[in-house]
């Protein structure tokens, strides 16, 4: 295989793959009844409760306006609610509601119920799949590229 063959391989396996999951996620929170972006602001706050609008702004990695926007959705449909920080009283922090962790459970049960088949893969050829990750990251961070 030529070089240039080999990274056009490379790289069209990881899109292939990349676009599999992202079709898998967009099917998976339409059953939900909600967005990608929606589904995954519920979890990040699931993980960690009392966020502040700019702390999960970062953690999207996406701007601030959608993020907020999103935000204000959820508030509409009652799966978060803003609240006055307990260490800040100047600080506004976002917490789920009963509704919202229960949209959230749900959505973390139904994710590994759509991906279940992926636990046929055995734990050898995971080994293998994550050691063969590494090594792409490594040959492409040759330049300290990050």
């Amino acid at each position: 295989m030529e070089k240039d063959e080999k990274i056009t391989s490379i790289i069209s396996s990881f899109r292939e793959v990349d676009k599999f999951f992202y079709k898998q996620m967009w099917h998976h929170a339409n059953e939900l009844g909600v967005t990608l972006v929606q589904l995954r602001i519920l979890k990040l706050i699931s993980k960690k409760p009392n966020l502040s609008l700019q702390e999960l702004t970062e953690k999207m990695e996406i701007n601030k306006s959608t993020v907020s926007a999103t935000v204000d959705r959820l508030v509409k449909a009652s799966y978060i609610m803003r609240e006055q920080s307990t260490i800040d009283r100047r600080a506004i922090v976002l917490n789920l509601t009963v509704l919202g962790n229960e949209k959230e459970k749900e959505g973390h049960e139904l994710f590994y119920k759509r991906l279940h088949g992926l636990n046929d893969i055995s734990d050898e050829d995971v080994k293998s799949l994550l050691k063969l990750h590494q090594l792409v990251k490594e040959k492409m961070n040759v330049n300290g590229d990050e």
